[in-house]
């Protein structure tokens, strides 16, 4: 028994180390296509980090709003203080990712139509 009961930690090291490695090697691999292919790795990791801040934060301020809303309407929904929580807080974060994908998409836009112009 003494010997599964340290199997458990080392097997959820070992797990976490391959992930982490395997994202590693695929990031470089990737890197080394784009490079291969003529195109610049920096460029491209710029336009997928641009509008990183802007995700966090909408999903920090939603997230708490629907827990607080969860809170305050278990009673009236019937349902179990927790789980009422739980249910607001993804509702309103999906809420808050919808809401950054619609202002990164009117931002490319008016971007778009300012650069042609």
């Amino acid at each position: 028994m003494e010997s599964l009961t340290l199997l458990i930690p080392i097997s959820l090291f070992a797990m976490v180390f391959g992930i982490v490695y395997f994202a590693i090697i695929t990031s470089h691999r990737e890197k080394i296509a784009m490079i291969e292919a003529g195109m610049n790795p920096n460029e491209e990791n710029q336009k997928e980090k641009s509008h990183n801040k802007l995700r966090a934060a909408l999903l920090f301020v939603f997230v708490p709003i629907g827990i607080l809303l969860g809170r305050l309407s278990y009673p009236s929904l019937g349902m179990e203080p927790e789980i009422c929580q739980l249910v607001f807080a993804f509702l309103f974060g999906g809420i808050g990712l919808a809401l950054t994908y619609i202002l990164e998409q009117t931002w490319l836009r008016n971007r778009d139509n300012n650069s042609v112009d």
